[in-house]
């Protein structure tokens, strides 16, 4: 079985798509896969890993790596009558990682949907992208033989807003044990001062308004942490931006738009609390890498969250203030209890592996292959 992977995210991207196809193809390197892949990765911006990076320095894998833009490609596809698959030197299956797919030709075709955010009408995207991306995602669901999610949540709202059949849904939860790969045999050394740490873009749909009030009461009740927020601007920043600028806390208050992955696992590691109080997720992957570093996380009860986290962390509801508020106190006062979380939250992080991620994506790569695995007519919610 050769199979292609849209690998265009892994070279560029740096959240969570970007992760995603870097570390499922690192693992299935290591499941000694390599010798079956074709990349594909066409970008016109200059990647930003090096091979060592991405894990592909000395393996059979191909990747197809020229600096063209992504736009000109269904052109010159069609132009020349070729699939992605062609490309690739040729595929039995071809895997989507990315919502803007490419013609294929031949291979039977393998989608991943991290999410349908972008269906919702709720002011988390810009209306623009989120309709492109609805289009999209539509055509994914409809051509795919099987969809790849990485929560059950995601997988019953694939079913509901595209019709799939639970059959074609495939759910493959991410990994975080790249973590580990940046913390030293000796640890970290202690922080300088403490504080409370939030990792995510900064959009609406984060909910920075609402973490920023919460945090403005514990500098009010005396505790001497800061709240750093590590993430780039996204849409909707202004609300938040304009809220700090006329914070109480914003001397407490630390953005750095942009860490390396090194010196993001330090400041997961140092941080009392890991804050995530977001209002919506496909998976949730930073309180997850918040866990693997054994640090007390306080999360969301809504959507995929839960599923994630089990009982290895504080859910919350995020439209609360009083609730987060009170989450983040009460895991600073009590130090015993910071530790029993973080604590759990270690063992938690320990059961998500890309390795497990690699090894159902296979499964769904050979289920695709099997005779009589044909598509079945859309689901339909009423005559």
């Amino acid at each position: 079985m050769r199979v292609g992977i849209d690998y265009r995210p892994a070279l560029v991207n740096r959240e969570g798509i970007g992760r995603y196809t870097r570390e499922l193809v690192r693992a299935l390197v290591e499941l000694s896969f390599d010798a079956n892949l074709g990349l594909f990765g066409y970008t016109l911006a200059a990647r930003r890993f090096s091979l060592e990076q991405l894990g592909l320095a000395g393996t059979r894998a191909e990747l197809l790596r020229l600096r063209l833009p992504s736009r000109w490609m269904p052109w010159l596809l069609k132009r020349l009558g070729k699939g992605v698959d062609d490309l690739v030197g040729g595929a039995d299956v071809y895997h989507h990682t990315q919502y803007n797919a490419l013609a294929v030709r031949e291979a039977v075709e393998v989608a991943t949907l991290h999410d349908c955010i972008y269906m919702l009408d709720v002011g988390y995207m810009d209306p623009r992208a989120a309709e492109t991306m609805a289009t999209h995602a539509k055509a994914l669901a409809k051509r795919a033989r099987r969809i790849l999610v990485p929560s059950e949540f995601v997988g019953a709202e694939v079913v509901m807003n595209f019709g799939v059949w639970p059959e074609r849904v495939a759910v493959t939860p991410l990994g975080c044990d790249h973590v580990a790969r940046s913390i030293p045999p000796e640890g970290f050394p202690p922080p300088k001062e403490p504080y409370v740490l939030t990792a995510s873009r900064v959009d609406a749909r984060k909910n920075h308004v609402r973490m920023l009030a919460a945090f403005e009461r514990l500098v009010t009740e005396g505790f001497p942490h800061r709240w750093i927020i590590v993430g780039p601007e996204g849409y909707g920043a202004d609300d938040f931006r304009r809220a700090l600028a006329n914070s109480s806390a914003r001397a407490r208050v630390e953005w750095r738009r942009e860490v390396d992955d090194d010196e993001l696992v330090r400041l997961m590691s140092g941080a009392d609390v890991f804050l995530f109080a977001s209002l919506n997720e496909g998976f949730g992957l930073p309180p997850l890498e918040a866990m693997a570093t054994e640090t007390a996380v306080v999360t969301s009860c809504v959507t995929s969250m839960p599923e994630v986290a089990g009982n290895a962390a504080l859910c919350i509801e995020p439209t609360d203030v009083d609730a987060i508020f009170d989450a983040v106190r009460g895991l600073l006062q009590d130090p015993e209890a910071r530790r029993d979380l973080a604590t759990r939250g270690g063992v938690r992080a320990r059961h998500f592996t890309w390795r497990e991620t690699a090894r159902q994506t296979l499964l769904a790569y050979q289920k695709v292959l099997e005779p009589g695995d044909e598509d079945r007519p859309g689901l339909r919610r009423s005559l």
